[in-house]
């Protein structure tokens, strides 16, 4: 690492900026009244209370009696019909989102800029989401006058409206937006890091010895010249993605043989031509799309998203690790799982293991007249594909007995690639090919689950939503209410801004089961009023 890699004092010029901005912010506290440019970089308002900031400018604009009957009759020849010193002096007498819309609609008939973003300044800072979204893309806009320090500052402020919810000062803006740009900047300086500690792994293992046979043999299969250093680091690598080809079908169940039971032949007739016929593996499709669309829809688990996706890397087929949320009641995992799977196509069951107590999940012998399937055959027949999920909710609450046999126990082997991939099932008596199965599961803690299995799944934390989330997740609330009760969307409005209140009340983040509830009261209380009407 050079020294100007581990730089840690900072520039004259950023001294500058910051000395600066601490005596702005100086003033600004003991009674000066900042303008727009320093709302828009985090300043505090006047004496660092909105109100008095608010009346301040008013007083301002109501100073010159002469400039304000001109502005006044701009506004008229606008069209516009507000008294704009009746609303500066109601503005003045009580800040509130109705004293400042007509005061902003003044403005914006004449294209008064400044006057129009100090009002979505206040607006944002009362809990107004419109205004939020507004005021994020004109402090997201670089002026090129702008120092990088001022336009770093902006950006801060932007992504604060952006990604948290109300805060009642653009100086809180500011810092939620700092805070949350610097975590994402170290995890991107910490890949930049992992990268360029396997470029270097990877230029060291080029400089071993190769076995020139094995290199000459995988060049002709693959068609590529031996001595292309590329292909050489695939090789040394254990890079299988290389050389295999992608699988786009295979056969799950060998073809049956003549003759049988009556009973077996039932079996057997369930995978009437699927048995010995290959049947399809779905592919990825396009990832970043399928990323978009989950983190919209479950914004605080982000990046819960990007580790299970980020096992579609390598190949076009869809195969996830064994992986385990962990979370507590309410928080979305059995749904995560299952959204995963269905953005990406792949088809899915949940299985619940709450109270389970024997090995069924595995199948049952061919001998008993109620023998099926193991639970992942069974999701494939439904389905007619090889590659499909299943959801295990609840595995810490399986029972730990081996009388009947421990439904834990009999997960495991098909959590083992190589064994999945030549696993005999019980019903069908025959080795079938589960390679393409994935498996999710779940659980409110790890208490209870025994270490062979935790050692074989990868252990997610579900993270909690939080408020910064309940614009978003509500929406989604209130589409699903109307998609379950088969009402046009159109007829479901938004929460409200007092709905919202109501809701915060209630809910103290966490449990999007209780957060479900409670909206569906507040939509149900919405048509017994209209009812009423």
């Amino acid at each position: 690492m050079t020294s100007k890699d581990s730089k840690s004092a900072p520039s004259d010029g950023a001294r500058e900026h910051f000395a600066a901005r601490q005596k702005s912010h100086h003033a600004f506290n003991t009674g000066s009244r900042p303008d727009t440019d320093d709302l828009l970089v985090g300043a505090p308002f006047m004496s660092d209370d909105i109100r008095i900031d608010a009346r301040s400018w008013c007083e301002h604009m109501l100073s010159n009696a002469a400039d304000l009957r001109a502005y006044q009759s701009m506004v008229r020849a606008a069209g516009c019909a507000v008294n704009f010193g009746r609303a500066l002096r109601a503005l003045r007498a009580s800040v509130s989102l109705q004293t400042i819309k007509p005061v902003e609609l003044a403005a914006r008939s004449v294209q008064d800029d400044d006057a129009v973003t100090r009002m979505l300044v206040y607006r944002s800072c009362l809990r107004d989401e419109q205004a939020r979204r507004e005021l994020s893309l004109i402090a997201g806009d670089e002026h090129y006058r702008d120092s990088a320090f001022t336009q770093a500052q902006r950006h801060c402020v932007a992504l604060g409206l952006l990604h948290s919810y109300s805060r009642p000062s653009m100086r809180d803006y500011h810092a939620w937006g700092r805070d949350w740009l610097s975590k994402r900047a170290a995890a991107l300086e910490d890949l930049r890091l992992a990268a360029v500690e396997a470029e270097t792994a990877a230029k060291a293992k080029v400089a071993e010895p190769v076995d020139q046979s094995r290199l000459e043999v995988l060049a002709a299969v693959r068609g590529v010249d031996p001595a292309d250093e590329d292909f050489i680091r695939a090789v040394l690598e254990d890079r299988v993605e290389f050389w295999s080809p992608n699988v786009r079908e295979i056969v799950v169940v060998p073809a049956f043989p003549e003759g049988g039971t009556s009973h077996r032949k039932d079996l057997q007739k369930g995978w009437a031509g699927m048995d010995g016929q290959a049947l399809p593996v779905v592919l990825r499709g396009d990832v970043a799309a399928h990323r978009e669309a989950l983190v919209d829809r479950w914004p605080h688990a982000a990046d819960v998203i990007d580790v299970v996706l980020g096992d579609l890397a390598l190949r076009e087929e869809v195969k996830f690790r064994p992986t385990l949320f962990v979370g507590p009641p309410g928080s979305g995992k059995s749904s995560l799982a299952r959204a995963i799977c269905d953005q990406i196509g792949l088809p899915n069951d949940l299985y619940n293991l709450a109270g389970m107590a024997d090995s069924s999940l595995v199948g049952t012998s061919a001998q008993w007249s109620t023998a099926r399937e193991c639970v992942p055959l069974q999701v494939i027949k439904r389905a007619k594909s090889a590659s499909v999920a299943v959801v295990w909710d609840e595995v810490e609450k399986a029972s730990t007995g081996s009388q009947n046999g421990s439904p834990l126990d009999a997960m495991l082997p098909l959590l083992e690639a190589d064994q999945a991939k030549r696993f005999r099932d019980l019903a069908l008596e025959a080795e079938v090919n589960l390679s393409f199965v994935s498996h999710f599961a779940t659980a409110n803690s790890l208490d209870g689950i025994p270490a062979p299995l935790r050692d074989r799944m990868r252990i997610l934390v579900m993270p909690e939503p939080t408020w910064a989330h309940l614009g978003v997740l509500s929406r989604q609330i209130v589409d699903r209410i109307a998609r379950e009760r088969g009402v046009d969307r159109r007829w479901f409005a938004d929460l409200a801004e007092d709905e919202m209140d109501l809701v915060r009340q209630a809910w103290p983040g966490g449990s999007l089961r209780q957060l479900t509830r409670i909206i569906t009261t507040l939509v149900d209380g919405r048509e017994l009023i209209m009812g009423r009407c």
